[in-house]
């Protein structure tokens, strides 16, 4: 029994130091590791938004009053929006037709009796419009109590805890990375299965003494290696360059990322299992990526999905990490905060690992 131990162990040394080398001896690979997961957070972490830092707004103004300047004045003091003067709507229609302006500030001419202000914004990006709504309609409306010197029946005192400036790149760089984490290792799993099988060293390696579970270790454990070596980056980058706070538990983040990558790792294997090329090997892989972003909650609350899809998120190890790194980053704590999510992430990679090596052959 010991022997046979002892040979397992010096097989499975073999074939990870065979994983390692041909890992890394390749530049392509090398680049891959690094590059693409830094030139998303990159990207993501500037372009994933949904505040409006500036906004074109075009203005008629047919009353003409001192009001009406005091108004328009409150708008432009914050700087987020630029108004652009018209002589009537249609030629602020024919603006917004054209993408030149994204909302419409216009008073009529009975204003100052009538004291409606009509806003239009540009419904074709709903959230936008609404946040660019709200803003004119908040500036307008405080300007208008200050002028009339009356203060509210109430005072509404706000606070945002974990995030008190609402920013959205504390929200979207934590899911960056589990993305990140997903898309690196769960294609990278796959193509090198299945560019073993393309050169004929699969076969090879299937007529000699290696057992199943040796070989699904050996092909795993360089590629978490890979995906450890992400998160690690990537938080880096996340917390030194953008700033964005770490308030939890280190170790907690490595518990948590080892047991998505079971699940990301066994998703790359069994998509290895179906595909005879790297383009299938591709082509799948992104068939999976993409709904597992869409159901994840990254960027789409998952309560304001369906009853339906909401229990299609529930397969989605995604889901899980996402809670899991998202409470890390912003709100704080250990390994015994998300005992749930661990278990439902070793379930689900329990489950992806056990299929891709009883489809193994």
């Amino acid at each position: 029994m010991i022997t046979r131990i002892g040979l397992g162990l010096l097989r499975l040394r073999a074939l990870l130091g065979k994983e390692f080398l041909q890992l890394l001896r390749d530049p392509r690979m090398r680049f891959f590791i690094v590059v693409p997961p830094l030139t998303q957070l990159i990207i993501f972490g500037y372009a994933a938004t949904f505040d409006v830092r500036h906004a074109e707004v075009g203005l008629v103004d047919h009353a003409r009053t001192q009001l009406t300047r005091e108004l328009i004045a409150a708008v432009t003091a914050s700087g987020h929006y630029r108004l652009t003067g018209y002589a009537d709507m249609a030629a602020a229609s024919r603006a917004m037709d054209h993408n030149r302006i994204r909302a419409i500030i216009r008073f009529d001419t009975g204003f100052p009796e009538q004291r409606v202000v009509q806003l239009i914004a540009d419904g074709s990006d709903s959230n936008s419009a609404l946040m660019i709504v709200g803003e004119l309609s908040r500036a307008m409306r405080d300007k208008a109590r200050r002028l009339a010197g009356r203060q509210p029946l109430i005072q509404v005192e706000q606070r945002a805890w974990y995030n008190p400036n609402l920013e959205d790149r504390d929200y979207f760089v934590p899911g960056i990375i589990a993305n990140v984490v997903l898309i690196s290792t769960m294609i990278l799993t796959a193509m090198t299965v299945v560019r073993e099988r393309e050169i004929g060293t699969l076969e090879r390696l299937m007529v000699t003494p290696i057992a199943r579970a040796e070989f699904v270790i050996a092909k795993v454990v360089p590629v978490a290696a890979v995906g450890l070596f992400d998160v690690l980056l990537v938080t880096g980058i996340g917390v030194l360059w953008f700033e964005v706070p770490f308030r939890g538990s280190f170790a907690a983040l490595i518990v948590g990322s080892v047991l998505y990558l079971m699940s990301t790792l066994g998703l790359g294997l069994l998509i290895s299992s179906y595909s005879r090329t790297q383009q299938q090997a591709m082509l799948l892989a992104f068939f999976v990526i993409m709904p597992a972003v869409i159901l994840s909650g990254f960027a789409f609350p998952i309560r304001n999905m369906p009853e339906a899809v909401q229990l299609l998120t529930w397969a989605d190890p995604l889901r899980y990490y996402l809670v899991v790194i998202r409470d890390l980053f912003l709100k704080g704590g250990g390994l015994g905060d998300h005992l749930f999510e661990y278990a439902m992430m070793i379930l689900l990679g329990v489950l992806a690992m056990a299929l891709s090596a009883a489809r193994l052959r």
